[in-house]
């Protein structure tokens, strides 16, 4: 009986409502206001006299039109309140509201009276108390929109001036810079003809440099966007100003990716600035933007050109007899001294430095050493007669990338460290500085310290990078974070995952499908490890599907990610002992170069090149599998300390005995890598089953299974359990001893593990007891021996 004695209002009220509550809740008031609702006395019940057509006609369509109705029976102070706060974006107190609602000094309401209009809205459901911000907000959105649709045509123009002139008077503390915010889109959102434009031209540039400074490219674009829609109207008739606006909209448009605004600035500068000078920040974006479209190789070839505008004569394809007049004339500037003197030389920000470093690296990435090393000399020479740039540690960091891939490491990293020490000149330049410590350590510091001492570093340039807009460079640093991560042996698992997703979805925001295909690689390979799978070498599932991706790409990204799938994949094969797969990836990955830039993604693919050559029986992959023993016993006895898990590994398989895989184990256990300690225990224990060593097989193979688990690798040793059912039955001794250690800041902890080893010399089996002991300051674990 209730549900009928309701029906008709319910049939006029969900139709315009849908149900949402706060949509009902205004249209029963708009009802009640209108006396077509009321509430009776007599029988303390809702009632209404009117049919139901009337009682619809009663009833605005649009919950908007009800509100202003509603705002309409509000007192005129409350009114201008509401307006006012609806066109600001955030909370403000009653300190901010009084200044923004004085007119005059007759009408000027004190800081009690607005305190009270606050109260009387929020008794009319109009705002609402928030604990969060100490002060009242709009109930809900759609106030905000009638509050500021009430106000006339006329009248909203007037309050605008009126607002942003107090709030850029506002705006000049260092804590209320969000005024000037506020204050520069109400002027935007205002005809032209009621503004001063060239006013309003500075406004949007000083507070797009104030956007930039505190991580939002987007809102920088935003405002420089406007800024070049008003220039329209000035026809460059301050010159200064607008080259100013334009130079920093192409910047911005770069880094945002935004190829054609970027060319469209282009043009404009080219077609107005009186100076080579005043083109040299559009020529440096187009090489940019050259780079990105058409590859490393144009980049490259177009930074010369310009460079050769400033009178350097640089050849696009220097000789031999090139390369060494440069030497001997860096030599002569030099005058005996070495890279160290660099930091003794006077700063300053030519920005020539800049188009030098991205000369530089594209000449790496295209494969072109003696282009960069000629270029990186020039600069220096420069450097030496001008002064130091926060560009020139990138060009020192790129120059040394190149001694590396040569196999001079030492030098690379004499290069690397002088291009630290430089780049301490300019930490306040978060952007130049990140980047120059990201290549340093993908292209040269990982050849001799662990990857896992970089992980966080690279994190932290990734965020830097990111806040500062320059996401090409945050994701590269992410990336090279990722591939050290993965080549340290860090946990997988759903967070690792999750993690991989979240940049993912920000790389497919900003159109970076090429990085995005890297990081849906990894995901999906992690993914493989966690499952388990009918196929799991196959990179084909939610994340990343090979083939669907890679037909959808240009030749360049093409190439560059079946390179990395194939990397992922022959890691898995080997895994899960593939023998076919490992024999595919292995063809795929010999038609590209040996060496690598990028040192932590080069680790995983000649370890596991050298893993897969050798456990394949055709001697035609020895070749591969010996190139990659060489490298690692190289970088060995330069003391670098990822090496020896992979060299030792690899050795084993070659010629696998006890000796040589009591060597691998140790190694991986003492570096701590459990991703290649449970590899090298598990082909321990197949070459133990060879022996007929069952009992060690089975200790073998039990450690192998806990240490997959512990990394995340799930599937893995599903499979371990299928291939070995004792498996399924056995229990552990110690929950992640393995990996188990306790980072405190400038502590020492020990945790006690047993590292099991087999001698040479007899059958017998000894324990060797022993702890890793974990240096929080330097970052790096120790294996000590116990004293017996």
């Amino acid at each position: 009986e209730e549900h009928d004695s309701v029906t008709e209002l319910v049939e006029v009220i969900y139709p315009k409502t849908m149900g949402n509550i706060f949509c009902v809740m205004q249209a029963l008031e708009e009802l009640v206001r209108k006396n077509a609702l009321y509430y009776d006395m007599m029988y303390f019940e809702w009632r209404w006299t009117v049919d139901k057509v009337e009682l619809a006609n009663q009833v605005s369509a649009d919950v908007v039109e009800t509100i202003k109705d509603k705002i309409k029976g509000l007192s005129v102070n409350i009114q201008r309140l509401l307006a006012v706060m609806a066109y600001i974006p955030c909370t403000v107190g009653v300190a901010v509201l009084k200044e923004l609602l004085m007119n005059d000094e007759d009408n000027a309401l004190n800081e009690d009276e607005i305190a009270s209009l606050l109260k009387e809205a929020s008794e009319d459901g109009m705002l609402m108390w928030s604990t969060e911000s100490g002060n009242y907000v709009f109930a809900h959105d759609r106030i905000r929109e009638a509050s500021r649709g009430y106000v006339a045509e006329k009248d909203r123009e007037e309050l605008l001036l009126h607002m942003a002139d107090v709030l850029q008077r506002l705006g000049k503390g260092s804590k209320m810079e969000w005024c000037l915010f506020t204050a520069v889109d109400l002027l935007n959102s205002l005809p032209s003809d009621k503004v001063d434009v060239k006013d309003l031209i500075k406004l949007n540039l000083r507070v797009s440099k104030m956007a930039k400074s505190r991580g939002s490219p987007e809102k920088e674009n935003t405002l420089l966007r406007e800024s070049m829609e008003l220039l329209k109207q000035c026809k460059w008739e301050d010159y200064d100003l607008s080259l100013e606006v334009y130079n920093a909209a192409i910047a911005s448009e770069c880094n945002l990716g935004n190829g054609d605004e970027m060319s469209t600035a282009v043009d404009e500068v080219l077609d107005h600035a009186k100076s080579l000078r005043d083109k040299f920040s559009a020529y440096l974006h187009m090489v940019k933007n050259l780079r990105d479209s058409k590859g490393y190789t144009a980049g490259a070839h177009e930074g010369v050109k310009v460079l050769n505008m400033f009178s350097y004569n640089i050849p696009l394809q220097p000789t031999k007899v090139d390369l060494f007049r440069e030497k001997m004339k860096l030599r002569l500037a030099f005058k005996s001294r070495s890279y160290a003197s660099l930091s003794n030389l006077q700063i300053t920000e030519d920005p020539i430095f800049e188009l030098f470093s991205e000369v530089c690296v594209d000449s790496l990435f295209s494969g072109q050493p003696r282009l960069l090393m000629l270029v990186a000399m020039t600069a220096v020479r420069r450097a030496i007669d001008e002064g130091i740039s926060s560009h020139l540690s990138l060009i020192l960091v790129v120059l040394g990338t190149l001694q590396g891939k040569k196999g001079k490491v030492k030098a690379a990293n004499e290069i690397g460290n002088v291009a630290l020490a430089l780049s301490e000149n300019f930490r306040d330049n978060k952007a130049d500085y990140s980047f120059t410590r990201f290549a340093n350590y993908a292209g040269i510091i990982f050849y001799l310290q662990s990857f896992r001492s970089g992980v966080d570093i690279l994190q932290q340039c990734y965020k830097d990078l990111r806040f500062a807009g320059r996401f090409d460079v945050a994701l590269g640093s992410q990336l090279n974070c990722i591939y050290a991560y993965l080549a340290a042996g860090l946990s997988l698992g759903t967070i690792f995952e999750s993690k991989l997703l979240v940049i993912n979805e920000f790389c497919q925001s900003i159109d970076k499908s090429g990085f995005a295909a890297s990081f849906q690689i990894h995901r999906q390979f992690a993914m493989n490890l966690r499952q388990s799978l009918d196929h799991p070498t196959l990179l084909n599932g939610p994340a990343f599907q090979q083939d669907t991706v890679l037909t959808k790409m240009s030749d360049e990204a093409h190439k560059m990610t079946l390179r990395d799938a194939s990397i992922f994949r022959l890691q898995l094969a080997f895994i899960f002992n593939d023998t076919e797969c490992m024999a595919e990836m292995l063809e795929i990955l010999s038609g590209y170069p040996f060496e690598d830039q990028v040192i932590s993604r080069f680790h995983i693919r000649a370890c596991f090149q050298g893993l897969a050559a050798f456990s394949l029986a055709e001697k035609k992959y020895h070749a591969i599998g010996n190139q990659c023993l060489k490298y690692f016993r190289r970088m060995k006895k330069l003391g670098s300390t990822n090496a020896p898990p992979a060299y030792f590994f690899i050795a084993a398989v070659k010629k696998p005995t006890q000796k040589a895989f009591t060597a691998a184990i140790d190694s991986c256990s003492e570096a701590n890598m459990p991703h290649l300690e449970a590899m090298a225990r598990e082909r321990y224990a197949m070459f133990l089953q060879t022996r007929n060593e069952s009992e060690l097989a089975h200790s073998s193979i039990t450690s192998a299974y806990w240490l997959y688990f512990d990394w995340g690798a799930h599937g893995k040793s599903v499979s371990l359990a299928q291939e070995y059912p004792f498996l399924k039955t056995v229990k552990r001794a110690k929950t992640g001893s393995h990996v188990s250690s306790s980072r405190s800041g400038g502590t020492t902890t020990k945790t006690a593990v047993s590292v099991r080893s087999y001698a040479t010399q007899s059958e017998g089996v000894y324990n060797r007891q022993g702890t890793f002991e974990y240096n929080s300051t330097l970052k790096s674990r120790m294996l000590v021996k116990s004293k017996r």
